[in-house]
């Protein structure tokens, strides 16, 4: 009895995640302002994080994209992953802040400070995990303490991407970084921790 009980509410829970996914994949599509042309180039605003390298900061870090980990991952998913370092590295706030999907960015970027709402969007520290904060404080991401970001592995779950990874802070420490990307309709977007 209490094994069909646990199978209903296994399968329960899968349908609600499947459907909340499709639900979530086809908002971001109905918002984005792009479309998908089909082109190998990657849009102007991901080369425009290229560009901007401050001359005589520390050494930028390896990304991790060269492990042969990532080497199934479709070119544009890499070319992202990279525009992204790059802007990390950069520290790049605008172009950060703009990679959330729309209905995200739309929920909770004016109700937390910037450094809140970057580390909600990047699930840095306890928000790389699905338990949450239990008795921690919120954790801040200030871009002025960032070196970089190492990627360290992925997952495709569904309609999306998770890519983890370390964002590697100029006092030598890291945290870790759970990024969920929404990467088969149309631009690229990030899901960040919702509370």
């Amino acid at each position: 009895m209490l094994y069909s009980c646990n199978i209903r509410y296994i399968c329960a829970l899968g349908i609600i995640t499947v459907l909340l996914g499709l639900n979530l994949a086809c908002t971001t599509l109905s918002e984005s302002p792009y479309k998908n042309t089909g082109s190998s180039q990657p849009p102007k605003n991901l080369q425009a994080a290229n560009t901007k390298i401050i001359p005589g900061k520390a050494r930028k870090p390896d990304s991790g994209l060269n492990d042969p980990a990532f080497k199934k991952l479709s070119p544009e998913v890499l070319q992202y992953l990279q525009t992204l370092s790059d802007a990390f590295y950069t520290h790049d706030l605008p172009f950060l802040f703009n990679q959330a999907e729309a209905f995200y960015k739309k929920t909770y970027e004016g109700l937390y400070s910037s450094d809140e709402y970057l580390a909600m969007l990047y699930r840095i520290g306890p928000y790389s995990t699905e338990s949450g904060l239990g008795d921690n404080k919120k954790p801040v991401l200030n871009l002025n303490e960032v070196l970089g970001i190492t990627y360290t592995g992925w997952d495709e779950i569904g309609p999306v991407l998770e890519v983890r990874g370390k964002i590697l802070l100029t006092n030598g420490k890291s945290e870790h970084s759970r990024l969920i990307l929404l990467w088969r309709l149309g631009e690229i977007k990030i899901k960040g921790f919702e509370p």
